[in-house]
């Protein structure tokens, strides 16, 4: 039996442990990290079951900075260094198994995997540690996945610029202000008997071939200190410009009225491409007289501006706001009280932009706004922190498919602004107010998958009030026949929903949008 070490000893190292912690972080908040196919290990832990993230010891360092979203038990030898180790992880809020393969290493990882299966805690394991030979997978991480029922996932983090030491892993320490990427391999699930040395092994080769496959990908050069300047400043200016938003707030609901006027009359005086756009849409696609088309545009433009602007009013606008009447309670308490995912289908109509922040209010399920992202950040950063300021989270369209069927399978919200053009590859052409017209496919598909109910809503201005009006839902669980029928089915049912209410209050709707740009090819049916 190794000696004890000295209890003065262990207090030291104690006593450590917070330095360091506080040290760590403050280097890890300098890195920038990339993650690639983070979903291998988010699909298997949405689910309540635990994973083995498998790693090389010389590249632990960044690991644990990017634990968000996991619950973490970690196998840490019971060495001086481990100490320490431990104290810096348990202050981060992962959990410890001590041991190693030269001592306590079966009791610790049968630890381990009795809190990975009974909290779902997800295990991590720097397979060729504590001592080596670099790079060279030991028995643990299989026994560890065979006796947690758990996928492995292997994880290599890859860091632009480092320093390494002569260790005998050849340690990697990322210099600070430096790019680090976490890639992610598939998870997958070993099939042996952990008590058979030959199955193991060759399950232990197999995780090493996955580890040496994995290859950083190809990233943008990182920023020269011009760049790091610009983006600062970029950064400064998006928290003035959301500074000034929370300030024109206080203007109220009259003062944002008037100023919509004015910035309305100025859009109709300015933007003449888009004036004329306008009109004519309304003239060919409600079939009224020219001059009644520029009646109807002038006053879209009123209410467009007044649309941007409303966005500052999101924070204090609520399904309880003083201004605000539901058409129809009973179905604004049912999209509430329905123990069912709901995909929420909505247009550039009234005051769209504060539909955001209802939803937030609706209930405590997740809640996601998909949005299509604006090329201005400061302008993207301010629209964002305003939509969201609620609880509905906004996220950008490119990365809404797996987001958005992950909420719905917790039975969550989903809402789209589905009356915008789209490229071909993206839509159904349908037809809309007279013409046909690419409407977009995600949310149906989405809905779909997600066996959702579909829900049109809307935020209709109603003189100096807003209505919230809702449509009877279409459940997407009912529908018959392929996936793209299916898909199909849900874009007619809101596509129509959106015309029924442009043809209610024309006025209110995003006229000045080339709706109509993208055409069906002749190939396509």
């Amino acid at each position: 039996m190794s000696p004890s070490r000295p209890a003065s000893r262990k207090s030291f190292l104690g006593w450590l442990a917070s330095p360091v912690y506080l040290l760590y972080r403050l280097w890890c908040r300098s890195l920038r990290y990339t993650e690639i196919n983070r979903a291998a290990i988010e699909t298997t832990t949405d689910h309540g079951r635990p994973v083995v993230l498998c790693l090389w010891h010389d590249e632990l360092f960044p690991l644990i900075y990017l634990k968000r979203r996991l619950n973490i038990i970690a196998l840490v030898s019971q060495s001086d260094d481990g100490d320490l180790l431990a104290g810096v992880l348990e202050r981060m809020g992962l959990e410890t198994a001590r041991g190693s393969s030269s001592r306590g290493g079966v009791k610790a990882l049968l630890a381990a995997a009795k809190r990975m299966r009974e909290a779902g805690l997800c295990g991590c394991v720097t397979v060729d540690g504590p001592r080596g030979p670099r790079h060279q997978v030991k028995e643990g991480a299989v026994f560890l996945a065979s006796r947690a029922d758990a996928p492995i996932v292997p994880i290599r983090l890859f860091m632009e610029r480092r320093k390494v030491f002569k260790s005998w892993d050849r340690f990697q320490l990322p210099l600070p202000f430096s790019r680090v990427t976490m890639v992610c391999a598939d998870a997958y699930r070993v099939d042996c008997d952990p008590r058979d040395a030959e199955a193991v092994a060759q399950e232990c080769r197999r995780l090493e071939e996955k580890l040496e496959a994995l290859r950083p990908p190809k990233l943008p050069p990182q920023l020269s200190l011009f760049g790091r300047m610009t983006a600062a400043l970029s950064d400064m200016a998006a928290h003035l410009a959301y500074a000034f938003a929370a300030l024109l707030g206080k203007m109220g609901y009259p003062g944002i009225r008037s100023l919509g006027r004015g910035l309305g009359a100025a859009f109709w005086a300015c933007l003449r491409g888009r004036r004329r756009l306008a009109v004519r849409n309304i003239a060919t696609h409600l079939d009224l007289p020219w001059a009644t088309a520029e009646s109807l545009a002038r006053a879209s433009f009123t209410h467009n501006a007044r649309s941007f602007l409303e966005s500052v009013l999101a924070p204090d606008f609520g399904l309880d706001h003083p201004l605000l009447d539901v058409e129809r309670p009973d179905l604004l308490e049912r999209l509430k009280n329905e123990d069912r995912p709901a995909v929420i289908t909505t247009a550039h109509f009234g005051g769209w932009e504060l539909l955001a922040s209802l939803l937030g209010d609706i209930s405590t399920r997740p809640r996601l706004t998909v949005v299509r992202t604006y090329k201005n950040k400061v302008l993207h950063y301010v629209t964002t922190r305003l939509r969201s300021s609620r609880g509905a989270e906004v996220i950008g369209h490119r990365e809404a498919a797996f987001r958005v069927l992950r909420t719905l399978r917790k039975n969550g919200y989903a809402a789209f602004l589905a009356d915008h053009n789209t490229g071909r590859s993206e839509a159904f052409f349908l037809p809309f107010l007279g013409e046909e017209a690419a409407v977009n496919k995600g949310p149906a598909v989405l809905a779909v998958r997600g066996k959702a109910l579909v829900w049109p809503v809307f935020l209709m201005r109603d003189g100096d009030r807003y209505r919230l009006i809702m449509e009877e839902p279409l459940d997407a669980a009912l529908l018959q026949g392929d996936a793209e029928s299916r898909s199909r089915a849900v874009a007619v049912f809101y596509t129509g929903a959106i015309e029924r209410m442009v043809r209610r209050a024309p006025e209110q709707w995003f006229w000045m949008h080339n709706r109509w740009k993208t055409k069906r090819i002749e190939a396509e049916d």
